[in-house]
């Protein structure tokens, strides 16, 4: 007896993520399965005994099926053929996540059999079948050209009846009338009961007939909704695939990513030992989170399988609803917020091994540098985020240093104060252009600025806070270089003299026309304004000997960055015209 070999290289996202996730899977049942594993950086070897092969693949199929709830029992009932009772019973239905629309692909995980290979006659079937509609108050199945409603209305059941009274009434006539039953069924057959493994089994030989797959959408298709292998893989649609291959393409597109609503990241890396090590420190759980509804009091399930709150509450980061995200930039960040955090957290696992856990988050470093992230959407658009390794690594460095700092939850604090800023209806340009800038390490000003205005628009808005500042300037010294920093610095105590003038006069007009300043011409006019304004409130005119040097050295120094001034005078004055301005309606006005 021979032994084979069965090896795989990496390929492609799905394929890579296949070749981890079933070596993954085989080592936590490698007492189910009699085969040999083995890793390497680029290529994963399956050896067992020749006579083996199909008997093999079948269990390990039907096993990751099951394992993951492809084929899976529903929540709702539906009648079934006893043999052992010989007589019908209720039992859950059966369902397969990914079908293609209708229930033909159900056929294959269903079994059936003749009233012949039962030993009963169609009339007895149909008797007993009566009868066990009578008893659980089950409205039987007709055939397809028959409308309960006829019936109803030819036997003048009225709405309101008692359910029993009108399906006794309904049995009756139906014992009268067989040839509208649809059981058993056109090829004179029942649906038997059987359980979850044989549903299982059986669907795993229907799902994979042949050693070569035609790759069609009746079969292949990775989630409801999404794509087929030949639209993904670009292949054309008579193009045919190993079933090995193809069980690694379902290993790798169905389980082990991480979503949330419509949007998925999966790691991804041609270093097979990096991905593995990667995968199992992120310890996918591929279930929605359940969390307490507030309102009900009762369990209910958020569209996500990452834990946001229970990690980042670590990090004083306490909004319940941060898992939401209405672009896959916005998820994108909040992924890798959530990442650093584990990160920085692993010492948590390791309280009395200092060494391991410093070896240990060396390891995650390293393996880090070989890691690309892949966002892929239901409407089948792929975007590779971080495709250049030091990019990732990179952004995970900087979260690092914002952590140190004590900024974690600041960022945070600005993502909400984004959301906040437009109504729920409202399409959050702003929010989802400073995640991607985020992420591509671009100045982030602009959505500050826009966003502001939209704050100032809103009495009930939240401002961005006083540790924007702090925050910005650790992006600008960390990301930016150093750009800008003196301009920012000096457009912070402008803008805050300017806010807080306001705020007095209890006018906002000086805030709006910031956004009228187009150019350097007319940000000389907007403080020629500002001057008169002051010689008109003179009492409420209090600015400072900062303010006063600040504005001097802008006006004399700016003139070729006249936007970036505009731009960051208006977030901050803004932002102080808001904390004023609540302080004195929490003050009685003083």
């Amino acid at each position: 007896m021979g032994v084979v070999t069965k090896t795989f290289f990496p390929k492609d996202m799905f394929f890579n993520n296949g070749i981890v996730n079933l070596y993954q899977f085989l080592k936590k049942h490698e007492n189910q399965f009699v085969c040999e594993t083995v890793l390497t950086e680029n290529r994963l070897d399956i050896s067992f005994d020749e006579e083996q092969v199909d008997q093999i693949y079948f269990d390990i199929l039907g096993a990751f099926f099951k394992e993951y709830k492809i084929v899976h029992q529903t929540d709702n009932y539906r009648w079934y053929f006893d043999e052992k009772r010989m007589n019908f019973v209720l039992d859950k239905r059966f369902d397969v996540i990914g079908k293609s629309s209708g229930n033909d692909i159900l056929s294959g995980v269903y079994h059936y059999k003749t009233c012949k290979e039962l030993g009963v006659d169609k009339e007895e079937i149909q008797t007993k079948y009566l009868n066990f509609c009578k008893k659980y108050h089950q409205q039987p199945d007709l055939k397809s050209n028959v409308k309960i409603s006829d019936i109803e209305r030819e036997l003048g059941l009225k709405k309101g009846m008692d359910k029993s009274i009108r399906v006794e009434k309904i049995i009756n006539y139906l014992n009268e009338h067989r040839k509208l039953l649809n059981v058993p069924n056109g090829n004179n057959q029942v649906v038997l009961a059987i359980t979850l493994d044989e549903g299982a089994k059986k669907f795993t030989n229907y799902f994979v007939k042949d050693k070569l797959l035609k790759i069609d959408s009746k079969i292949h298709t990775f989630e409801d909704g999404q794509g087929t292998f030949h639209e993904m893989l670009k292949q054309p649609k008579n193009y045919k695939i190993d079933r090995w291959d193809a069980m690694i393409y379902w290993f790798g597109g169905r389980v082990q990513r991480l979503y949330n609503y419509d949007y998925f990241i999966y790691p991804n890396s041609i270093n097979l030992i990096a991905l593995e090590k990667f995968k199992r420190f992120l310890d996918i759980n591929d279930d929605n989170v359940v969390i307490l509804d507030s309102k009900s009091g009762k369990p209910k399930k958020i569209g996500t399988n990452i834990k946001f709150f229970k990690q980042l509450s670590k990090d004083g980061i306490m909004n319940p609803n941060f898992y939401i995200s209405k672009s896959e930039n916005e998820f994108e960040l909040k992924f890798f917020l959530y990442l650093s955090s584990m990160f920085n957290h692993i010492e948590e696992q390791y309280e009395k091994a200092n060494k391991r856990r410093k070896m240990h988050r060396k390891e995650l470093y390293e393996a880090l540098q070989y890691i690309s992230f892949i966002v892929y959407t239901d409407d089948g658009v792929f975007k590779t985020s971080f495709d250049e390794y030091t990019k990732g690594y990179r952004l995970i460095e900087f979260l690092e240093v914002v952590y140190r700092k004590d900024f974690f939850s600041t960022v945070a604090d600005i993502l909400v104060t984004f959301s906040l800023s437009q109504s729920n209806n409202e399409v959050n340009l702003n929010l989802e252009h400073w995640c991607r800038k985020f992420l591509d390490f671009s100045e982030l000003r602009q959505e500050y600025y826009l966003a502001s205005f939209n704050i100032l628009k809103n009495d009930r808005a939240k401002s961005f806070g006083k540790k924007l500042y702090d925050f910005e300037s650790l992006y600008i010294e960390h990301i930016l270089e150093g750009a800008y920093m003196d301009i920012h610095k000096l457009s912070k105590i402008v803008g805050e003299g300017i806010g807080y003038f306001c705020a007095e006069l209890g006018d906002k007009d000086l805030l709006f026309k910031l956004r009228n300043i187009k150019n350097y011409k007319q940000m000389i006019g907007y403080f020629k304004d500002l001057k008169f304004a002051t010689l008109k409130n003179e009492e409420e005119a209090r600015f400072s000997k900062e303010f006063n040097e600040a504005l001097e050295e802008i006006l004399k120094n700016i003139e070729s960055n006249w936007e970036i001034a505009r731009d960051y005078i208006a977030i901050y004055a803004i932002d102080k015209y808001k904390a004023v301005s609540f302080a004195k309606s929490n003050n009685g006005g003083k």
